[in-house]
């Protein structure tokens, strides 16, 4: 896993950089950092060539080789950018500035270029952007053994290996806490809060916190666990790590009292928090999914999709057709569990329209002979609109 120029640039050692050039570059990647400065020599025209620099490579110079001529600047540039190069920083030593001419070839490619402090060495700039890109190659790795453990066809034993493989502290009794942002705005800011987490002494060392699949996957590890105390157990965890609880939703999976079933807790914990989502609550226990736990697991499944369409496209066809509520009615239906006093509460109309309208959508589905079943086939309907319509798998 690579990091982009924007994250470098949020590194302790760019706070004294100053961006000139490239500003459509920043989203660049870095894979590794080199040091441009003695690949010009004075007594040959130059020693440069193209592929001396690596694709995704973050160079540093001082110019030394250009103090007394800046052309070699602009030569320099033509092959960095020939080579993919992320982005070039000088330490203001000799330059400070510039030649337009050199600004515009970096704007035009998306070459980013910074000036920086020439009280900054070059080895902590490549010791801070190495340790960043270790620190995210490690999360993907820990992602991949996560993802390999979710697969249904390996067996218990290679669950628990993989599984010490993450941890080797891990005990035996676990559950697991899935953590979602409401307002995902990319990996950088999800990977400070595991920085972050992973500084805090309240969290002991047979918890592992993992980046999954655009949120925090927190997996919380014990000798025994008491039944009855999950909810403390989490409620303790969360208070303890300074998660904020109102900007994320939050999965919590069953108690499990082995490692061999590490898959299945990971997938219970996410489908919690897709359940929290769905409903717009801040926590939920897979526990609580109700028939969200048949759902969602086969969600994706051909047979799913078509009782889905076959239910809800005719509701929302005669609504386009006729400007009606039709498709509103029946969700806030199901969202109140048929009761339709509640229903007419929540959508500012009177019961008997309610009644009407859940007539009209009876004859539309050719279910007017229905009661019972009525209601069981519309509200599995509408909790599958909300997990594809609202894009939640």
């Amino acid at each position: 896993m690579s990091i982009t120029v924007h994250d470098a640039m949020k590194l302790d050692a760019f706070k004294k950089f100053r961006l000139i050039a490239g500003l459509r570059g920043l989203e660049n990647k870095i894979n590794v950092v080199g040091i441009l400065d003695h690949e010009f020599d004075k007594k040959k025209e130059d020693l440069l060539y193209k592929g001396q620099f690596l694709k995704d490579q973050f160079v540093i110079t001082s110019l030394l080789f250009a103090k007394n001529n800046t052309e070699l600047i602009l030569k320099a540039l033509r092959y960095l950018v020939g080579d993919e190069v992320s982005g070039l920083a000088i330490k203001n030593i000799y330059f400070n500035d510039l030649p337009q001419e050199i600004i515009n070839f970096a704007n035009e490619n998306a070459f980013p270029i910074f000036i920086f402090d020439n009280s900054i060495f070059f080895e902590d700039i490549i010791t801070e952007i190495m340790d960043r890109i270790k620190f995210a190659q490690n999360y993907e790795l820990m992602e991949t053994r996560i993802g390999i453990i979710v697969k249904k066809n390996i067996s218990g034993d290679m669950i628990k290996e993989i599984s010490l493989g993450i941890n080797n502290l891990f005990k035996e009794a676990f559950f697991i806490v899935y953590c979602k942002e409401k307002k995902y705005v990319g990996d950088d800011r999800l990977i400070s809060v595991l920085e972050r987490l992973k500084f805090n002494r309240n969290i002991k060392s047979d918890t592992s916190i993992l980046k999954y699949k655009n949120g925090i996957l927190i997996i919380c590890t014990y000798d025994v666990i008491k039944e009855g105390n999950l909810k403390n157990n989490i409620n303790n965890f969360i208070d303890f790590s300074g998660l904020n609880r109102s900007s994320y939703y939050i999965g919590i999976s069953n108690q499990h009292t082995t490692l061999e079933e590490m898959g299945k807790g990971v997938n219970e914990s996410i489908f919690a928090s897709t359940v929290s989502e769905t409903a717009n609550e801040s926590l939920y226990f897979y526990k609580d999914t109700g028939i969200y736990k048949i759902l969602l697991p086969y969600a994706s499944e051909t047979w799913m999709k078509s009782y889905y369409i076959e239910i809800i496209r005719p509701l929302k066809e005669y609504d386009k057709k006729y400007q009606t509520e039709i498709f509103d009615t029946a969700v806030k239906y199901v969202e109140n569990d048929g009761v339709k006093k509640a229903t007419a509460a929540d959508l500012f109309i009177h019961e008997n329209t309610v009644r009407y309208r859940i007539k009209k959508i009876k004859q539309i589905l050719d279910m007017e002979k229905l009661e019972g079943s009525f209601y069981e086939q519309i509200s599995i309907a509408i909790k599958l609109y909300k997990l594809y319509e609202k894009n939640y798998l």
